[in-house]
């Protein structure tokens, strides 16, 4: 049942109580909307991540199979930014102009991850198959390219690799961006590369952008010393178009890297510049080919939550997990461990998901889940 027909029917919205979870955009059918509309009639295809403005109720989805950004406030939802067709950008290319042009003007192909920008209020959108990373304004609506900003006859994915350390970000080239992290300090923030397999710090006015962590290898080296001598997995160099990977997040002088496919949480101290990985995490062995569930299997999503722990959305053992840092413990928050579509109100153990990619933890506390291959994005109050 639906929340619309929980509240259509006269029972209390299951996202009052602390601990269940409901749905709060997404149908559970793939399918897409043109216009504004409730955000739980509305159809999500494959949503990404979600990425929260205000508490739970104003959030963006980065809804991959169709392309656009949508924005959720009040239990509506309308599109911000894409098209009804894959691209690069406005027809004009306008859009690597200051102020930007319409975000509902911009083409996009395949958004993956996506931050909310506390201290400028803008939308910073890795857009991962068009190799740049774009800015949406709220106050205009306009979209504008701000790193890698290439001519405009590379074309799509014609300008994807690696250069531009030391310089200005927009003239820099990246390799499938797919995660950015805030500096809640000054709003400048870090950018994770899938394929260049680097961790790169950008400028908040965008003039600067430098490596920070990575050696561009795929491996999974380096713990306990430098992060710039450091290895991650997010990226199989025989798999020519393998699926998003990696996450970044920012929490009290610490950068928390999901490290895809090394089935880990790497932790860089930014005071001493070294890394290491979350302690008391067991190792994924992958018996017989399947996850362990006893450990992280392809983690997808890193988020840190007001009270200091550690959410991870463990997209192959379909569940997200919590991490307390005091004990050293892993909890399974939300999930059964079965790919399934959960029942709407179940407490979160209680309740399935299938293949959760992208989750946020808003300041209220709040967890918000891109439950992805049911198509919709998840709420529950964390109790």
């Amino acid at each position: 049942m639906t929340l619309a027909l929980l509240l259509a029917t006269g029972c209390s919205d299951p996202c009052a109580d602390a601990g269940t979870v409901c749905t709060v955009a997404g149908t559970g059918q793939a399918g897409s909307s043109n216009t504004a509309t409730r955000a739980d009639e509305g159809p999500l295809y494959g949503p990404m991540d979600v990425a929260a403005r205000g508490g739970g109720d104003d959030f963006f989805i980065g809804d991959w199979n169709n392309h656009k950004i949508r924005h959720v406030q009040d239990g509506l939802m309308e599109t911000v930014v894409g098209t009804e067709f894959l691209g690069d950008g406005d027809p004009t290319f306008q859009e690597r102009i200051a102020p930007g042009v319409p975000g509902t003007t911009v083409a996009l192909n395949h958004p993956t991850q996506l931050e909310w920008n506390f201290v400028t209020n803008r939308l910073l959108l890795p857009s991962w198959h068009n190799h740049r990373v774009r800015e949406w304004n709220p106050e205009t609506g306009n979209s504008l390219v701000v790193c890698a900003d290439t001519d405009v006859n590379d074309g799509n994915g014609a300008n994807a690799g690696f250069a531009g350390d030391g310089g200005p970000a927009a003239r820099a080239l990246m390799a499938f961006p797919s995660s950015i992290a805030i500096d809640p300090a000054d709003g400048s923030f870090w950018l994770l590369a899938q394929k260049n397999a680097r961790v790169r710090k950008v400028a908040v006015d965008f003039s600067l952008i430098d490596t920070m962590a990575g050696t561009g290898e795929v491996g999974a080296g380096g713990d306990g010393g430098p992060a710039l001598q450091a290895q991650f997995d997010f990226w199989d160099p025989a798999d020519l178009q393998p699926e998003p990977a990696g996450a970044i997040e920012y929490a009290d002088g610490k950068l928390y890297i999901a490290d895809t496919s090394n089935h880990a949480i790497r932790v860089i101290d930014l005071a001493s510049g070294t890394i290491d990985r979350l302690p008391g995490i067991p190792e994924q062995t992958m018996p017989g080919g399947a996850c362990d569930p006893d450990a992280l299997c392809f983690p997808r999503d890193v988020e840190a939550g007001p009270d200091g722990r550690i959410w991870i959305a463990d997209e192959a053992n379909h569940v997200v997990r919590v991490y307390d840092p005091a004990t050293q413990s892993l909890e399974i928050a939300v999930g059964t461990l079965e790919a399934a579509d959960g029942e709407e109100g179940g407490l979160g153990p209680d309740t399935a998901l299938e293949r959760p990619y992208g989750i946020d933890v808003t300041e209220d506390g709040t967890l918000l889940i891109a439950d992805t291959y049911n198509h919709r994005i998840r709420r529950m109050v964390i109790p």
